[in-house]
């Protein structure tokens, strides 16, 4: 409707502008004609209005409609730049799957359908804490995530996890021989004047006493108390504080009496000498003898 009424207005417009410059033409004034204040001119047809049409999918795509303005002469471009222009496209960045909201593009490990998880808790039949596991995705949707008990682990992650892991082995496998080297080196100290050949020429794997402690004991030399594996791994702390003792694989193996006779559940009741076998880490360990003395 907006078109049409254009039209007609500069229509009457055009009419009126040919009609006043006739009627000033043929006006007499002074036995001469009036010279007309306005320029002849030709008619001028109106542009006919573009069918704008019904938005569809074929004429207001998503980017015409966000870069035009519809008029009724047609489609005005807002600028020619933008108009030629592809629409901005935003992408979200994806969530991280570190934890404490880090973010990260990469994606998580897939294996035969399931997909790679860090555990945050224990989980029963699945792992312990820190435990990376192949779960499958419906596990992980339903029973994992939901719980917060395991999230998401990437590759990047996994790498960088064993090589600090790896880095952690090596530094307690090298505190693990420095603590062996000291109950050594206390063991040859304590043989009495003696040396590490005459130990073997003896018969005796192990010789020196590497730790002592002193107990309550009776006439016959029962213990009050007895000393059970606890108070041993206390008493090389104190006695060797430099050593390492922290980790679940430090930790008593065996006690045996110089006879060679295994002491149940490795609690001694009696004062002497016992051969004690210490595990400090992966593939080191030790045997030394510890001395029960009475006070």
């Amino acid at each position: 409707m907006a078109s049409l009424r254009s039209i007609a207005l500069m229509t009457c417009t055009a009419l009126m502008l040919t009609t006043n410059t006739l009627t000033s033409a043929s006006s007499p004034s002074g036995g001469s004609a009036t010279k007309s204040s306005y320029a002849k001119t030709s008619f001028i047809p109106p542009a006919a209005p573009s069918s704008v049409g019904w938005p569809s999918s074929l004429n207001h795509r998503p980017s015409r409609v966000q870069n035009q303005i519809a008029t009724g002469y047609g489609t005005y471009h807002a600028s020619s730049s933008s108009a030629s222009s592809s629409p901005t496209i935003l992408l979200g960045k994806k969530k991280g799957v570190v934890g404490g909201g880090g973010s990260s593009t990469t994606q998580p490990v897939s294996k035969n359908g399931k997909i790679q998880v860090v555990l945050l808790q224990t989980v029963p039949d699945v792992g312990q804490t820190g435990d990376v596991v192949f779960v499958s995705s419906a596990v992980f949707q339903n029973q994992l995530k939901r719980t917060n008990k395991a999230r998401l682990i990437s590759a990047e992650e996994v790498a960088k996890m064993e090589s600090e892991e790896r880095a952690q082995e090596k530094e307690a496998y090298d505190m693990a021989v420095k603590t062996k080297s000291m109950l050594e080196e206390a063991m040859l100290a304590n043989l009495g004047g003696g040396d590490a050949d005459q130990c073997a020429d003896d018969g005796k794997d192990i010789c020196g006493i590497a730790l002592e402690m002193k107990r309550k004991a009776g006439p016959e030399g029962n213990l009050f108390g007895g000393v059970n594996p606890k108070m041993v791994m206390d008493a090389l702390k104190e006695q060797y504080p430099d050593g390492s003792w922290e980790g679940k694989q430090v930790k008593l193996g065996e006690v045996k009496d110089m006879e060679g006779k295994t002491v149940a559940k490795m609690d001694i009741k009696q004062v002497g000498e016992y051969v004690v076998k210490l595990y400090l880490g992966k593939g080191v360990d030790i045997s030394f003898i510890l001395a029960i003395v009475a006070e």
